[in-house]
């Protein structure tokens, strides 16, 4: 948990409204008392994934991904703790508590340069509206007054020290702008300078919406490197962004797909022309990272190149690279543009009804892949169709065992004739997966359920805890744990109980407890589940006495440890009250 104190942690929970929260990432449908989805932690077709308004907790009982609105954060974002907390505290209007411990110092740290970041962007902007040179420039690229404003376009001047002058007036203003990459140390380590000079500025934005880098392209096409940008940053990892990410959410989840084009330019022409769901990886290859991001944002993803060679061989390079990622329910294709075009010329050129019906035409990764690889053999030798089998498996290997890698097999052995034992291993026999009746709860299970779910109950507080600790019945320590902090934490609700096992290795135990319908379980009518409780605190205490009254027997006829007045005080109350005989 660091240095953030669970008071403030319990706080941010209770302002947090995790079904909000989760409904403007993955779109919920309401069931019964709760909401469903399907889950965007694994591939399925039947909603699993329940989130519960009244526990505010989700679980999937699937894959069994569990947690509050922290936890959510954390793996849907692929936010750090303080990250999560930090966007949660924000969103409820809580500052931060002040500590000089390292979890708040680092986050007020990303918090400066997060907000230098912003100062340098208006700077830009500014400067934009002030050259008319950078100005004649986007409007000669095709680009109209409300893109230019809607992804936050700059200019950066032909001068060395233009941010420096502004943002760097003090030595920790000089620090902010080196470690956010916007100025460059000289090499006689007498100073600084401005990294982007005489550049249009394409501001970098996360996935959160914060702007953490900027790309810079040259307006006289002779210079060189005709794109630079931010290097790597605490904020800018190029493996991990999606330049236009945030401004596409939105039409990537209408569309039910996502376009990944080559540059900057591409992507702020296709939002000009109405296609919003266009993004474009940073500079660098498609990573692990982004894939998972876009098929969390949608089940399909369109890869567009240029049809040049270059353009041809980072499409071969994704393919690679994508083919883990092919999980039932993902679809991947391939769009090649005419030599010499790219997405914002052809739009320009050709307008956007053309450019959506050749998008309509990619072409699936499983043809892209064989036609890829069949150019290089002859099909119609036998030795040529056995090379093919031999350069396939390699890719093959690489996708998932499922449906998708049955049906890229399927396709090699059309093409080469042979039978799958001479393609591929033959692979070990697998149980179908069954969704199996939830076990039968015992008393401890059914009293721990009961706990986590109804943790405000004042029943809890009629527990004979101290002797419930000594009864050697399994799941004992566990729910003692929990009785204790239920104890200790006035209007504790089931999130902030679940989040102190956050790293505990019951915690997945305790989410599914958590989760389960009791009602429907045990098909209780309008009252029972105050009965319930009741009768499990009940049992419990029975069990607790009863295991006492044993312990002090068995001690009690021992001349080694006899039991001192006040045990066989307490022995004598213990014991079981015989019914008086019918005849006396």
């Amino acid at each position: 948990m660091g240095l953030i104190p669970q008071s403030f942690i319990d706080e941010v929970l209770a302002r947090t409204d995790l079904v909000n929260l989760i409904d403007a990432r993955v779109p919920l449908k309401k069931a019964g008392k709760d909401y469903v989805a399907r889950c965007p932690f694994h591939q399925e077709k039947t909603p699993s994934f329940h989130v519960s308004p009244d526990k505010q907790i989700y679980y999937c009982f699937g894959c069994h991904a569990h947690g509050n609105a922290i936890r959510f954060l954390m793996e849907y974002e692929r936010l750090s703790f303080p990250e999560a907390i930090g966007d949660l505290a924000q969103a409820a209007g809580l500052p931060l508590p002040a500590d000089n411990g390292k979890t708040v110092a680092s986050t007020e740290s990303h918090r400066d340069l997060l907000e230098q970041l912003e100062a340098a962007t208006r700077l830009f902007q500014q400067s934009l509206r002030e050259s008319p040179q950078a100005r004649e420039y986007l409007r000669r690229r095709g680009l109209d007054d409300a893109t230019i404003e809607r992804f936050a376009l700059g200019y950066a001047p032909a001068r060395w020290d233009f941010l420096l002058q502004q943002l760097g007036r003090n030595q920790s203003g000089r620090e902010r702008l080196l470690a956010n990459g916007l100025v460059v140390a000289r090499e006689r380590g007498d100073g600084y300078y401005d990294r982007f000079r005489d550049r249009i500025i394409f501001p970098i934005w996360d996935h959160r919406g914060r702007i953490i880098g900027f790309g810079g392209r040259v307006i006289d096409g002779d210079k060189q490197p005709k794109y630079l940008n931010s290097p790597e940053t605490q904020l800018y990892h190029k493996s991990e962004v999606l330049y236009g990410f945030h401004q596409a959410r939105e039409a990537i989840r209408a569309e039910q797909r996502v376009l990944v084009v080559e540059g900057y330019m591409d992507v702020i022409a296709l939002h000009q022309q109405d296609i919003a769901f266009a993004v474009a990886t940073s500079g660098t290859a498609t990573t692990n990272a982004h894939l998972e991001r876009l098929f969390r944002a949608a089940p399909e993803i369109i890869f567009c190149f240029d049809g040049d060679r270059a353009g041809r061989e980072a499409a071969w390079r994704a393919l690679e690279g994508s083919l883990e990622a092919l999980q039932e329910g993902r679809l991947l294709r391939f769009l090649f543009l005419p030599e010499g075009e790219d997405p914002d010329s052809l739009i320009r050129h050709q307008g956007r009804d053309a450019f959506l019906q050749r998008l309509s035409q990619a072409t699936p990764a499983l043809d892209y892949l064989f036609d890829r690889l069949s150019e290089q053999v002859d099909l119609q030798q036998r030795d040529g169709r056995a090379r093919l089998a031999s350069l396939a498996k390699p890719y093959l290997d690489k996708v998932p065992t499922g449906p998708m890698r049955v049906l890229y097999e399927q396709r090699l052995r059309e093409l080469v004739g042979l039978e799958p034992i001479q393609i591929r291993h033959k692979p070990r026999p697998q149980r179908p997966v069954r969704r199996s009746a939830p076990v039968r709860l015992s008393l401890v299970g059914r009293s721990l359920a009961l706990l986590l779910q109804h943790p405000g109950h004042p029943a809890w507080r009629e527990v004979d805890r101290q002797r419930l600790e000594t009864l050697g019945e399994r799941g004992i320590p566990l729910f003692c744990r929990a009785l204790d902090i239920v104890l200790e934490t006035p209007h504790i609700t089931t999130a902030m109980l679940l989040s102190r096992f956050e790293d505990d290795p019951a915690a997945a135990k305790l989410a599914s407890l958590a989760s389960r319908n009791l009602a429907a379980e045990f098909a209780w009518k309008e009252d029972d589940q105050e009965k319930d409780i009741a009768g499990c605190v009940e049992a419990l205490n029975h069990l607790a006495r009863q295991a006492r009254f044993e312990a002090l027997k068995q001690r009690a006829g021992s001349k080694d440890t006899p039991l001192s007045p006040e045990e066989l005080q307490e022995f004598l109350l213990l014991m079981p009250r015989r019914r008086p005989s019918r005849g006396s």
